[in-house]
């Protein structure tokens, strides 16, 4: 059952979901505003976009000016029970902003590096009874949360692989895009058997596949920041992160160019402009977006590795779903204060509830 079906706290504070009028937080706006009217606030630097994005929306949502690089929130903040960030930053003074005024924080970065920096802030939530949600959307998210049942579901954990399978016929916002092509070409480390190794995107690959029975094919490493997490926090030995397109040729595409230094070429500015055109408006194949954890050890029923995933359609949609859905989780239940990942306080059931209400064709194998 979806949390929506929950009884909202007494607490009813707004909801300020910052990237608003974007891709994503346009659409996870447009999922919360019916449950909480007259609370949703969608923002930006662009004052007019915002209003007329919540016009859009709808149901007494409002929209307001905020531009937290630049660290200009003004009284933004004043009545806001919880901020949603759908935008990339790289310093946390908003995040302690928000943290100091017992606010609580939701922010969907896919940045390990950015996110490290928000677990710092713990000690910082828990005087304030506030509490920060981090590996929020499709990757990070629905993978940590996968990964942390199949956890349960195992008596020995010594390995987890997951899988991101994205189709090319879907449409990708900008950001997204941007954000997969600066990891294209960068060397990370990963946790094997308890101890950190280097390795590169797309330097390596192994055989996976999707809980749909076709066979599995070659995933190559890409650095997702699930796997830098879920290694400690769910006790894992050995994490690693895996995409495959569902183009077997653009696949391996990619593979030989990171190898050959694509990554340096996409630096210079006419090169990444190109690609990033190229990727957000030729439209190759579908628009599958599929995710699978495969866990090994032994199975409390006593096989050696078991698979889940789920497989759905458009990345994006996809991400607003599952971030509405924590977010609900977040105002409705009752957790302690603090930072946590995912897959420490939020219930996958209601989220894949919210996927199976938007998605007929949805295949879950959890």
């Amino acid at each position: 059952m979806s949390s929506k079906h929950l009884n909202v706290p007494e607490k009813r504070g707004k909801i300020l979901i910052v990237g608003g009028y974007g891709q994503v937080g346009y659409m996870i706006a447009e999922r919360l505003a019916p449950e909480f009217p007259g609370r949703i606030v969608l923002a930006g630097r662009n004052l007019d976009k915002a209003k007329i994005a919540a016009g859009t929306v709808g149901h007494n949502a409002e929209g307001r000016a905020v531009d937290i690089i630049a660290m200009d929130v003004g009284d933004v903040l004043d009545d806001i029970e919880l901020v949603l960030v759908c935008l990339d930053q790289t310093k946390i003074g908003f995040v302690e902003q928000c943290l100091s005024r017992g606010i609580h924080y939701v922010d969907i970065s896919a940045e390990h590096d950015f996110q490290s920096q928000v677990e710092a802030l713990d000690d910082l939530a828990k005087r304030n009874d506030a509490r920060a949600l981090l590996s929020v959307g499709t990757a990070p998210g629905l993978t940590n949360l996968l990964s942390a049942r199949a956890r349960d579901q195992m008596v020995r954990l010594d390995r987890i692989d997951i899988l991101l399978h994205f189709g090319l016929g879907d449409v990708h916002g900008q950001a997204a895009v941007e954000w997969m092509f600066n990891n294209i070409d960068t060397t990370y480390n990963v946790q094997d058997n308890g101890r950190a190794r280097q390795v590169r995107s797309f330097g390596d690959s192994i055989a996976l596949g999707l809980p749909d029975g076709k066979q599995e094919r070659s995933a190559y490493r890409f650095n997702f920041s699930d796997q830098h997490v879920i290694g400690r926090t769910l006790d894992v030995p050995s994490v690693s992160t895996w995409v495959q397109f569902d183009d077997r040729l653009t696949t391996w595409l990619f593979a030989v160019s990171s190898r050959v230094g694509l990554g340096r070429l996409l630096l210079r500015p006419f090169w990444r402009k190109l690609a990033v055109w190229l990727f957000m408006n030729v439209h190759i194949g579908s628009d599958i977006c599929g995710v699978a954890v495969r866990a090994r050890g032994q199975a409390k029923e006593g096989a050696e590795e078991i698979t889940l995933g789920v497989i759905g359609r458009n990345e994006a949609k996809m991400t607003a779903i599952i971030a509405a859905e924590m977010t609900r989780q977040i105002l409705t239940m009752n957790h302690k204060a603090g930072v946590f990942h995912s897959e420490q306080i939020i219930e996958v059931d209601p989220v894949i509830a919210e996927l199976n209400s938007e998605f007929a064709d949805l295949i879950v194998s959890i």
